[in-house]
């Protein structure tokens, strides 16, 4: 029988990775993940910021998120600008009030961001109310019919 007999330098084992390599690569990850995230989220909230500041500043406290778009995978779907607000009392209630809050949005919208490349506006007014599930009402706006009703400015080409 053969025996296989190891030489010296033959035994050795692979240098282990000093901890203070792997916590540099673990922070370094961290950091490259956080700025491929914020990278990401600028990208898609930036053309809606100048429109989320003016509803900030009109209506204090509605924390206002907006996106818009179209669904990239379903093409003939409706191009769809939709903001949330938050309320300070119940949205279903006041019809007057709640009027008034669209023709508002419908102005912001359109001098801010412009209202003529999208199909629909999407208004989502949600009440927290304390203690207790949240409470929304959905407001939709052809933008087609605002254009007719000149509360909308066309594109301009």
């Amino acid at each position: 029988m053969m025996t296989d007999v190891l030489t010296g330098d033959e035994q050795s084992d692979p240098k282990p990775v000093s901890g203070v390599w792997v916590a540099t690569g673990i922070l370094g990850l961290g950091l490259l993940f956080t700025a491929g995230l914020w990278w990401y989220t600028d990208l898609h909230v930036s053309p809606f910021r100048d429109l989320r500041d003016a509803i900030q500043s009109e209506l204090p406290g509605s924390v206002p998120q907006v996106e818009g778009g179209q669904r990239k995978i379903h093409r003939e779907t409706p191009k769809i600008l939709r903001i949330t607000l938050r309320v300070h009392e119940d949205p279903r209630g006041n019809d007057h009030h709640v009027a008034e809050v669209m023709d508002r949005l419908v102005s912001l919208a359109d001098k801010h961001h412009g209202l003529a490349g999208y199909d629909l506006l999407d208004v989502y007014l949600v009440w927290f109310r304390p203690e207790q599930k949240a409470v929304s009402r959905h407001e939709q706006r052809e933008v087609r019919r605002l254009l007719e009703t000149g509360l909308v400015q066309p594109e301009a080409d």
